[in-house]
């Protein structure tokens, strides 16, 4: 929209010339713009030496929103991805590998350990084999000579 600042202006008439619609028209030495008429080009707005001429854009009036429509709730069928195995490569059989051992070898011993320790017995001598766990052989029983050496290194 076009309005006047009625203070401003001089009522030169440069409007008048340069509006396209014929809206703008000057009363008592003060331009009056019709509204009904005025097409909002603001060929009129530069024109004005006095600055006389100001286009206001007034806010849009909000419309009557459309109705949404909600989504219907159902349930969608999700098959559940098949577990494929991966293959062994990399660090994974090793470190397997290593947890059997420690499972195996280690984790006994040190149980052995703290049970004797905390019934006041001597500790067992460390030695290169299990001795005395169950499952495995006690070589010095029979004689830890060189043909048992031999046996337990695989010659």
């Amino acid at each position: 929209m076009v309005y006047v600042d009625e203070t401003r202006c001089t009522g030169c008439g440069l409007c008048t010339d340069v509006c396209p619609t014929g809206a703008i028209s000057v009363v008592d030495d003060v331009a009056r713009v019709e509204q009904s008429l005025c097409q909002e080009c603001e060929a009129c707005v530069p024109a004005c030496p006095s600055g006389a001429l100001l286009a206001l854009q007034e806010p849009a009036r909000a419309e009557k929103p459309a109705p949404m429509r909600a989504p219907a709730l159902s349930l969608i069928p999700v098959r559940p991805a098949a577990l494929t195995p991966r293959p062994n490569t990399g660090v994974w059989p090793w470190l397997g590998a290593a947890l059997g051992f420690v499972g195996r070898e280690v984790v006994p011993r040190v149980v052995a350990f703290l049970a004797n320790r905390e019934q006041g017995q001597p500790d067992p001598p460390l030695a290169s084999h299990a001795a005395g766990l169950p499952g495995h052989a006690n070589y010095s029983a029979r004689g830890g000579g060189r043909r048992a050496r031999r046996h337990r290194r695989g010659r």
